[in-house]
């Protein structure tokens, strides 16, 4: 079987942090200090702060730049909507705007349909490591007065014009969770040119209990994963995930399994020391990425639409999704009996305009039920991207 996803490891990976686990000592601090200045170097930024995950970064964003009760904040139609209610806790009201159906990023367009008095911030994401066209939102944010919080959770690696993206906002925030670019088993960093946010972000990590409970769990539901692909159990899991019935139930184990923190713990050293080897290795990888997502752009049918990535950017290639005609969930099912595992629905984005009871957001209703993840993750081969291409050719 062709998974829809496979972790990032370095060779002889799971030894090293089991070591380092253990090896603590006075130079812990540095680490995780050198840690942050490589990420805010490869920003080009003057700062960067580790933290124990991209939504209490995001947080702690948005608490330090004053956003918060009777304030609105405008974000993607399309989105992951775990994160509405978190936001919402902070009194902020939260007002969805459409995405071009094409890169599936909200426009300034979109996000000007929704500027009100009490538009306080906007939340730009690059969605699947698709930069959106955050110049234009940047520059509207600017016209108005407003804050611009980058997500950039799929994104570490995509660039505009040349520019990372995570340095044209007010606040970014990164994540490096298991499937991520860079994959240290959890956490995220909060990058600004604003040093007090840096330093507040700091200070959050530094408070949080010491531990590796959560670091191991993920490593060792990590290698569980990706051992019952390799013996072929997964499919059990996979076609009740792709059976109606059981896919809510499905979908919250499969999303829980890697995104949920089981315990408060302080981003460590040893994601640290992971960290600053796999960023090393970022750029090869990317290369490839980008090299695989091609090869099944040419391959595909016409009517199969792919992601677009704008012109002047370079996008991660973190999900390979494609609009597909009619059903997409009907084509999942079909692709995993011929040995393709695939997502759909709110397995790859929600549909944050519904949830949020809005109903005037045409392209993310459109897009929604037609977007098809195709299996991209480092290191997939030609010939897996070759066989994913021509099974979806021939089922369409």
């Amino acid at each position: 079987m062709i998974p829809r996803r496979w972790a990032h490891s370095e060779p002889g990976e799971y030894a090293a942090v089991k070591h380092w686990m253990k090896e603590q000592g006075p130079e812990d601090d540095a680490v995780i200090r050198a840690w942050e200045d490589r990420m805010a170097d490869y920003l080009g930024l003057p700062g960067a702060a580790a933290v124990n995950s991209g939504r209490q970064g995001l947080r702690i964003a948005m608490e330090h730049l004053g956003i918060g009760p009777g304030d609105e904040m405008i974000v993607p139609a399309y989105t992951l909507g775990e994160i509405m209610p978190f936001i919402q806790s902070l009194g902020v009201t939260l007002v969805p705007a459409d995405i071009d159906p094409d890169t599936f990023n909200i426009t300034p367009e979109s996000v000007a349909q929704r500027l009100t008095g009490k538009t306080r911030a906007i939340l730009a994401l690059h969605i699947f490591g698709v930069p959106c066209d955050i110049a234009g939102i940047r520059a509207l944010a600017d016209q108005h007065g407003l804050l611009v919080i980058e997500d950039c959770a799929h994104a570490l690696g995509a660039t505009v014009q040349g520019q990372p993206v995570g340095a044209f906002g007010d606040a970014s925030f990164f994540s490096f969770e298991v499937t991520k670019m860079v994959n240290t088993y959890g956490g995220g960093i909060v990058a600004s040119r604003n040093a007090a946010l840096v330093e507040a972000t700091r200070a959050f990590n530094a408070a949080e209990p010491a531990g590796y409970v959560t670091l191991t769990r993920k490593m060792d539901s990590t290698r569980m994963e990706q051992w019952l692909f390799r013996t072929r159990l997964m499919y059990l899991p996979l076609f009740l995930l792709a059976t109606p019935s059981f896919q809510p139930l499905m979908n919250r184990l499969y999303r829980g399994s890697q995104h949920t923190q089981k315990k408060r713990e302080r981003y460590s050293p040893a994601q640290a020391r992971l960290g600053l080897r796999k960023l090393e290795s970022l750029p090869e990888r990317l290369d490839l990425r980008r090299k695989r997502a091609a090869l099944m752009t040419s391959l595909l049918r016409p009517e199969i639409q792919p992601q677009k990535t704008p012109e002047g950017a370079l996008s991660t290639c973190y999900f390979y999704v494609v609009r597909v005609p009619g059903d997409a969930a009907a084509l999942r099912r079909r692709l995993l009996f011929r040995g393709v595992d695939a997502r759909v629905g709110n397995e790859i984005m929600d549909n944050c305009a519904e949830l949020l009871g809005y109903e005037d957001c045409p392209n993310v209703r459109d897009v929604f039920p037609r977007a098809l993840a195709l299996p991209m993750y480092d290191g997939i081969s030609e010939s897996a991207c070759e066989k994913v291409a021509k099974t979806l050719n021939k089922l369409v």
